[in-house]
This record gives structure tokens, C-alpha cells and sequence, in this order.
């Protein structure tokens, strides 16, 4: 961390559009705490895990870049990363803060923006626009309204996505996060009234049920015989073979062997 303060430069200037920092060390947690916390100037999280162990290390420090879902944009030595690269990075991003001053007709919508309510933001925003007579007001509704539409671009691919891969818990998941950020809003009631039928289903029952008994497991696979480890995943693959802790059992089972 001392050899790259940029970082928290860019942690900063970034981090409302997307963008955030996570320093991450495997050593002890104390360690950790007097090494990395106690009393530096970086206010980015730090946290205790092997992330070598996941993704391709060449060397400490060692960065990463993920996506939402995990996959790597880019890995090498962090003073390499900078504003240029983490532009292109953050350019489809969804940001959860606007940042440049708009007119003042569109003060409300702002805060609501800001502060996560996007169907109350959406709906002021088409008001102030509908209302507006200066082209200044209509132009910077349109700007926020552009922002709104990325948070649902975003959604919307998640949830198709998640839909086709059949992770029935993942998408109730994003579902009520979506129904709730757009409260009050038509995409809001359609996203609201899609997991309240999702929830009603077998198939999603089933799936978590059988993610809720993988993750109770998982814990305890260390400290059991091979062969009660591989006969208690096989059980759950067995029991749940279409849903993706079911699959994921089935594969974890192949360890014990």
C-alpha cells in the first residue's frame, strides 16, 4: 500500500462510479491490522483472504480487476493501473452518485438518485422534464434520466442472465434488490410481481433448498472421512440434480474419491 499511494487517488476520484479498491493480505489477522490499518491514510476496505489461490499471481503487491461477476479485466502490478485504464473499465458502469451540478428544478430527483431510490428519481425526472420550458432543465432530466436507464440496462442483464442459467436464488436476489430500488415505479411493480410468481414456484424451492443445505455442509466437509464428505454431496446432487448447488455438489463430491 505504501509503494502505491495512487491508489486511494483512484479509490477516491472512482469508487462513486463503480470502481472500488479492496486490499486484500492472507496473513494473520493482526498482522494485518498493524501492517495495513493502524494508522495509514488509506480508507479503502482491507480484508483477510487467499485470493492467489483463485486468480493467477505473479509477485506481492499483485492486483486484480473483477467484474460484477468475478471475471478478471485485468491482473499484474498495481502501479499500473491508473486513471486511463479504470475510464475504459467504468464506462459501462452504473454510477450510484451524480457527479456534476444540475438545475435546481431537478433537486429532488438528485437526492433520491444519490441515495439509491431510483424509482422515486425516475418519476421526478419525468415530471420536471414534461414540466421543464428551459432547454437547460430538459437537457440535464435527460442526463439524470440516462443515468436511471443504465442502473436498468444493468438489471435487466442481470436478471436475463440469470434467468437463462437457471440460479433461481441469484436472480430472487437481484429481483428484490431491482423491486426495491425502483419502488414505485411500473419496472418496480413488473420486477416485484416476477419474484413474488418465482418464489411461489417448485423449481425455485428447490433451489434453495439445495443451496441451503450445500452451504451448511460445505463447513463441516474438512473435519468429515472422505467417504461421508463424497456420500453427503452425492445426497444433495442426488436429491437436486437440476439446480446449480446440486451440480456443484455432484462436482465437489469428485474431490473425495
Amino acid at each position: 500500500m505504501a509503494g502505491v499511494p495512487h491508489l486511494q487517488e483512484l479509490n477516491d476520484k472512482y469508487r462513486e462510479k463503480g470502481f472500488e479498491i479492496i486490499a486484500v493480505s492472507k496473513e494473520d489477522a493482526n498482522l494485518i491490522q498493524s501492517k495495513l490499518i493502524e494508522g495509514k491514510s488509506a480508507t479503502y476496505g482491507v480484508v483477510k483472504a487467499d485470493i492467489g489461490s483463485l486468480y493467477e499471481t505473479r509477485g506481492i503487491p499483485h492486483c486484480w480487476v473483477l467484474d460484477a461477476e468475478g471475471r478478471c479485466l485485468f491482473e499484474g502490478h498495481p502501479s499500473s493501473v491508473d486513471g486511463s485504464k479504470v475510464e475504459e473499465w467504468i464506462k459501462d458502469l452504473a454510477p450510484t452518485k451524480v457527479d456534476k451540478e444540475l438545475s435546481k428544478e431537478l433537486k429532488g430527483a438528485v437526492k433520491s438518485f444519490d441515495n439509491g431510490e431510483l424509482g422515486k428519481a425516475l418519476a421526478d425526472v419525468k415530471k420536471t422534464e414534461a414540466e421543464a420550458t428551459d432547454e437547460t432543465v430538459k437537457s440535464d432530466a435527460q442526463y439524470l434520466e440516462g443515468l436511471i436507464q443504465k442502473h436498468v440496462d444493468l438489471y435487466n442483464g442481470k436478471i436475463t442472465k440469470l434467468r437463462d442459467s437457471g440460479n433461481l436464488v441469484k436472480l430472487g436476489e437481484v429481483l428484490g434488490e431491482a423491486s426495491t430500488k425502483f419502488k414505485g415505479s411500473e419496472l418496480g411493480d413488473k420486477w416485484s410481481d416476477e419474484l413474488k410468481e418465482l418464489e411461489k414456484s417448485k423449481e425455485y424451492k428447490d433451489t434453495a433448498k439445495a443451496q441451503e443445505e450445500l452451504d451448511k455442509l460445505k463447513p463441516k466437509l474438512e473435519d468429515m472421512r472422505a467417504s461421508s464428505a463424497k456420500k453427503a454431496l452425492e445426497k444433495i446432487a442426488k436429491k437436486y440434480p437440476d439446480t446449480p448447488a446440486g451440480k456443484e455438489a455432484a462436482e465437489m463430491a469428485k474431490r473425495f474419491e
